[in-house]
């Protein structure tokens, strides 16, 4: 009888661990202004925009491809979607801010792959540097039992 209980109410517990487990599946979703918004401040932040009119402009536009993207997900459709915000783009922006847009670094801070249990640390390596050895190899290393002489 006591391993009985003792077994329902491990089952117990791992079915409310399990439920509480972080999933991508359970963020929360962004609506389409909120989508539009993201995407209008951070153009408006690249681009140093200060007209109000371009703004609300880039709002709309945002807020239209975001409901667009709602409906109609598919990689030909987000193609499609991406050369018709850019030819719009090009009518909301003047010539050297359209430019810019167009020239500018596509991602600064590359996004970093996550794990279950969150964000993987960083890497630090730059300009072609090779990370440091692992502790116990690199040029001061122990030799292997087979590679010391005999």
């Amino acid at each position: 009888m006591r391993q009985f209980v003792f077994v329902i109410a491990f089952c117990f517990i791992s079915i409310l661990v399990s439920a509480q487990a972080p999933s991508p599946d359970n963020q929360p979703q962004r609506t389409v202004e909120e989508v539009a918004l993201k995407q209008t401040e951070m153009l408006v932040r690249e681009l140093n925009l200060t007209d109000s009119l371009q703004r609300d402009s880039l709002y709309r536009m945002h807020l239209k491809y975001a409901i667009e993207r709602q409906t109609n997900n598919t990689r030909g459709a987000e193609l499609d979607r991406l050369q018709r915000m850019t030819n719009e783009l090009q009518g909301i922006l003047t010539a050297e801010q359209f430019d810019r847009f167009i020239n500018r670094p596509v991602d600064d801070h590359p996004r970093r792959p996550h794990s279950v249990y969150g964000p993987l640390p960083p890497h630090h390596h730059h300009d072609g540097e090779l990370p440091p050895p692992p502790p116990g190899e690199g040029p001061h290393r122990q030799p292997a039992p087979s590679e010391r002489p005999q």
